[in-house]
C-alpha cells in the first residue's frame, strides 16, 4: 500500500487533524481518512476504522434485517425488550453463519443442514436454559426440575415460539 500523511488545519472542527491518504494495491483510485488524533499512525488508524466499521455494519443489518428500531409499543419495558431479543437473534445468526461457513469433519455439518433456524435457535435457548435450571436447581433454593415439567413452563415455551421466533423469523415480511 502506498500512503501520505498529512496534518492540515480544518476550520469546520476549528483543529488540526491528520490525513491519510492511501492506495491500495491492485486499486487506482485514492483513499482518504481523517483522524483527529495526530500521533496514530496509519495502521492503528485502520485498526480503529476496522472496528468502528463492523459496528456500523452490525447496526445497519439489525435495522434493515431484523427491524431493530420497529416496535411500535410505547412501553419502555418492551422497548428494551425488542432491542434485547434483536441482538439475541443477530449472535444466534451470526453463529449460525459462521458454523455453517466452515467445513467440518464428521456428521455435524449434515445435522445442521437438516434442521432449519427456527429449529436450531430453539435447541440454543433449550440448552442454555438447562445450564440456568441445573444451575439455580443446584444451589437447593428452588426445585427447578419440577417446574421444568409444569403446565407452566409447557406455557412460556409455547409463547416463546410462537411469538419470538415466529414473529423474528418468519414475520409477515420474512426479516431473516
Amino acid at each position: 500500500m502506498r500512503y501520505f500523511e498529512a496534518i492540515v488545519y480544518y476550520p469546520g472542527i476549528g483543529e488540526t487533524v491528520m490525513l491519510y491518504f492511501c492506495r491500495y494495491p491492485y486499486q487506482k483510485d485514492w483513499k482518504l481518512y481523517l483522524s483527529t488524533d495526530e500521533t496514530l499512525s496509519l495502521l492503528e488508524m485502520l485498526d480503529i476504522y476496522a472496528i468502528r466499521w463492523s459496528i456500523e455494519v452490525f447496526f445497519k443489518e439489525n435495522k434493515q434485517l431484523l427491524r431493530l428500531g420497529k416496535c411500535q409499543s410505547q412501553n419502555f419495558d418492551a422497548q428494551i425488550a425488542h432491542v434485547t431479543t434483536t441482538y439475541i437473534l443477530y449472535v444466534f445468526l451470526s453463529y449460525f453463519r459462521r458454523i455453517n461457513d466452515y467445513e467440518t469433519l464428521g456428521g455435524l455439518r449434515d445435522e445442521m443442514a437438516q434442521k432449519n433456524i427456527a429449529e436450531q435457535l430453539w435447541e440454543m435457548f433449550d440448552e442454555l436454559l438447562d445450564i440456568v435450571i441445573t444451575a439455580i436447581s443446584e444451589s437447593g433454593l428452588v426445585d427447578i426440575q419440577s417446574f421444568k415439567k409444569s403446565p407452566e413452563y409447557k406455557y412460556l415455551v409455547d409463547l416463546f415460539e410462537s411469538s419470538f421466533l415466529g414473529n423474528q423469523l418468519f414475520g409477515e415480511d420474512n426479516a431473516a
